[in-house]
């Protein structure tokens, strides 16, 4: 199987990462960019096949991922020969991009909507996807978490997860701050915090951990009751929200 990857930035070089880790070689793998250094980042860095003629890597592979914005698929898309997508699974990573538009720029192919974080680079993301042919289902739960979602909850998989991502990282880093705040170190709190929020996601039972740290009338209490008068929930449910109306 040949893959083309169309866009070789961020998520373009998580896809091909997480490809190669998985166990795709690099020579079936083409990257479209219009960026030269790009091109050469991939041939160098991943040893991929390049090219700057999308249409030249569409009639190449065999499923074609689209990791590029909206709006640079949208330029792009008349100057492709839309024959050149017969026989293909084309899989979009385009956030806010229906299936209705995908189809009005290349015409009924057979397309698959994805949305994935940029863990997949180690194997270790999360992707929702539509319904898919289950070549491109294999290959995709090779990347993380897998799973089949409606065509209406993709948007919901991206504010949840590959913004989530963000999210996570941004309380994180409030907690690193927290711990430089009362006097340690930079390289100690970024440990200390990447080594308990680790602690916490392996125990998977959040709520009861909260309960089973939080005892009555200890430290872990109040801070609990303090996060509980912020309305920490509530902003966190709002953050997710603000980034599922941001594509809809």
């Amino acid at each position: 199987m040949v893959i083309g990857i169309i866009g070789f930035g961020n998520l373009g070089r998580a896809l091909a990462a997480g490809l190669i880790k998985s166990g795709v070689s690099s020579s079936e793998i083409i990257v479209c960019d219009n960026s030269s250094e790009a091109l050469a980042t991939a041939v160098g860095e991943y040893q991929t096949g390049a090219s700057g003629d999308a249409g030249y890597v569409i009639n190449k592979a065999d499923v074609v991922f689209l990791t590029v914005k909206s709006h640079v698929f949208e330029t792009l898309a008349p100057s492709i020969e839309r024959g050149l997508f017969e026989g293909k699974t084309v899989v979009s990573f385009m956030a806010g991009v229906p299936f209705e538009k995908i189809y009005s720029l290349i015409g009924e192919v057979e397309l698959v909507r994805g949305m994935p974080s940029l863990a997949i680079a180690d194997c270790d993301g999360v992707i929702g996807y539509t319904k898919a042919p289950a070549a491109v289902a294999e290959l995709l739960s090779k990347l993380g978490y897998a799973f089949e979602a409606e065509p209406e909850d993709i948007e919901k998989v991206m504010a949840f997860s590959s913004c989530g991502l963000g999210f996570a990282a941004y309380l994180l880093d409030a907690f690193a701050v927290a711990g430089q705040a009362m006097g340690f170190s930079e390289e100690t709190s970024v440990n200390i915090a990447a080594i308990t929020f680790r602690n916490a996601v392996e125990r998977r039972d959040f709520r009861n951990t909260v309960k089973a740290v939080a005892t009555p009338g200890g430290a872990t209490e109040q801070g609990v009751m303090h996060m509980d008068a912020s309305h920490v929930h509530d902003i966190i449910a709002a953050a997710v929200r603000k980034a599922y109306e941001r594509m809809t």
